[in-house]
């Protein structure tokens, strides 16, 4: 059977304001189911608190942020990654459309960004839910780390960094 028969059909584009509901919709279950592989129930919660389509919108527009969306015909959008300067901010992915090889494209296409916008390294913040994903793509711990979240609890996270080639 060939691959395009069994394996899920997205497309990746450039985000825009009117996204904001869909990628916020993606951050906040993918917060609250896999955040939950490496978190407690109350620091999922306060992870997730305070997510807003407005808190996507004001990232585009005031905080320079671009965002790569993916997304499926019959689903809308299944994931994102934003960037700014040489620093992913986030990635992010449906718990459905995990493990299929959608978070690698999202991050090589932002990874292509930074490097055409003449960075000779990313940067990320990661959670621990995120540390061996971005391991695995040739990502070094730079610190462990406590990270405030809009909720207010400090969750263990970490600092790392890639060279790419400008």
């Amino acid at each position: 059977m060939p691959l395009t028969k069994i394996m899920p059909r997205y497309r990746l584009r450039t985000g825009k304001p009117a996204d904001a509901v869909g990628i916020c919709a993606v951050h906040e279950r993918a917060v609250r189911v896999l955040g939950r592989r490496a978190y407690s129930d109350s620091q999922v919660e306060s992870w997730a608190h305070g997510t807003s389509p407005q808190r996507f919108i004001e990232a585009m527009r005031e905080d320079g942020e671009t965002f790569i969306v993916a997304v499926a015909r019959a689903r809308g959008i299944i994931g994102f990654c934003s960037c700014k300067d040489q620093e992913i901010r986030s990635l992010y992915v449906d718990p459905d459309w995990t493990r299929i090889g959608l978070g690698s494209a999202l991050l090589k296409r932002a990874e292509s960004s930074i490097a055409a916008a003449g960075h000779r390294k990313v940067v990320i913040g990661a959670s621990l839910v995120g540390l061996p994903f971005y391991e695995d793509r040739g990502y070094s711990v730079i610190r462990h780390r406590h990270w405030r979240t809009r909720g207010g609890l400090m969750i263990p996270a970490a600092d790392m960094e890639k060279a790419i080639r400008a």
